[in-house]
């Protein structure tokens, strides 16, 4: 039997304008929209259904697949439709309105009036969204909030939930994420739709603070991607290091995408410092990695003037160059205190560097024994684990190879696996 699955891809859009942030959610809808779309049991239709609903969400949805043509081995349901026949002239007008140009043009202007005019007529009277529930069994969202149950008619909803971070630490995010978090919470009908979790600490979170179901929720674990591997090629790792600004001699890495507080990188920084200066002998240094500089940098100065040079912030590191950079450190130290997965752990553990990470949430799910596990909060703990590694070459070596051999556990293609059989129970349970 062929699944035939809507699968919605409004987070690919949003972040595909910000090469910096294209990791986390993007990666992993983007890894498991690839795997599925390999497999024969599931016939699967990209298309723009979470979020809003609108003229111009629709449109943004035409126009982001005609600019990455690799989408174009894939099926997509264009969802928007019109009264009287001019879907073309949507395709026309709309790249002239959503330029930067058009944006800044003022409002008064003649072209500018009749362009928004037409637009404001053929949203009201001609444009509409359609669903045709006769040609799918599933709806999958990646992570927005699922679509009405108006829009969708009884065609059974997934809803892939990473954590639940903006309710149990909401001081940790954006505030603006917040209140969309509650939104994509009030969207799931614990009756009726189906949640797909990363980890089994997320879902029996998410489980016990929502009510949902256990039986109506999976865990579908992720995975590194083949794209990081372990570099042995010290001339590419120097070159990878000349990019970046990383200077000769040893170093810990640690990596966040734009450096939330979550990922406790304050701690990081406070037990590295003060390493250095009980034991002001060792040379190496801490890079961190992320697409914004951490906010407390001027502390570094302030307390420790003579190390503030060992700690180097990177910013945004291109996919292409993080294997050797992974490869090039002594250490991944990923102290977090809270990971719905901790997919950067598995990418490190690919490139053959022994992890150091919290032992709290979902990090031992992905870390098991190949690791040294701590407490993210515990200076002592952390600063000996540094120390540890510095010290003992044959721990390195060991974890080294416990890493990698744990990391081949995981895998997209089995991350897909694991989603085809939620939609096949699904599918049967209807």
């Amino acid at each position: 039997m062929t699944i035939r699955v809507a699968y919605d891809i409004t987070c690919l859009l949003i972040e595909a304008k910000h090469i910096d942030r294209k990791s986390g959610v993007y990666r992993v809808t983007e890894e498991v929209m690839d795997e599925l779309n390999k497999r024969d049991d599931i016939e699967l239709s990209l298309v723009k259904i979470c979020a809003d609903n609108s003229l111009f969400n629709a449109l943004d949805f035409s126009c982001y697949l005609k600019n990455e043509p690799y989408l174009n081995t894939y099926k997509t349901t264009d969802l928007l439709k019109s009264r009287l026949n001019l879907r073309s002239l949507y395709d026309e007008i709309y790249p002239i309105f959503s330029s930067e140009e058009f944006q800044r043009m003022p409002k008064f202007l003649p072209k500018a009036i009749i362009i928004r005019g037409i637009f404001k007529l053929l949203r009201k009277f001609d444009a509409y969204i359609s669903f045709d529930k006769n040609n799918f069994d599933i709806i999958h969202s990646p992570y927005h909030k699922l679509p009405s149950e108006e829009l969708t008619k009884g065609v059974p909803r997934v809803i892939t939930v990473h954590d639940i971070i903006p309710i149990i630490m909401p001081e940790m995010v954006n505030p603006i994420l917040i209140p969309y978090f509650q939104e994509v919470l009030n969207s799931i009908n614990h009756h009726q739709d189906w949640v797909v979790c990363n980890s089994e600490y997320t879902k029996q979170e998410f489980c016990e603070y929502t009510g949902m179901p256990l039986e109506r929720t999976f865990v579908t674990p992720l995975a590194a991607t083949d794209r990081f591997y372990r570099v042995t090629d010290s001339a590419r790792i120097d070159t990878a290091r000349q990019r970046y600004g990383i200077p000769d001699g040893d170093y810990f890495l640690s990596l966040g995408t734009q450096l939330e507080p979550r990922k406790n990188l304050a701690h990081l920084i406070r037990c590295f410092l003060r390493l250095l200066s009980e034991q002001p002998n060792l040379n190496i240094n801490l890079v961190l990695v992320g697409s914004q500089r951490f906010q407390s940098v001027e502390t570094i100065d302030r307390l420790f003037p003579q190390f503030s040079s060992r700690v180097l912030f990177t910013g945004y590191v291109a996919d292409e160059d993080l294997s050797a950079i992974y490869s090039g450190a002594t250490a991944f130290i990923y102290p977090s205190l809270y990971e719905g997965f901790g997919l950067p752990l598995l990418e490190a553990m690919r490139c053959g560097t022994p992890v150091i990470a919290s032992n709290t949430t979902s990090l031992p799910e992905v870390v098991g024994d190949a690791g040294i596990l701590v407490d993210p909060k515990d200076e002592d703990a952390l600063c000996q684990a540094m120390l540890d590694l510095l010290r003992d070459s044959h721990l390195v070596q060991e974890l080294r190879q416990k890493g990698f051999a744990r990391s081949q556990n995981f895998s997209w293609s089995k991350c897909a696996a694991d989603t085809a059989k939620v939609y096949k129970r699904i599918v049967n349970h209807q």
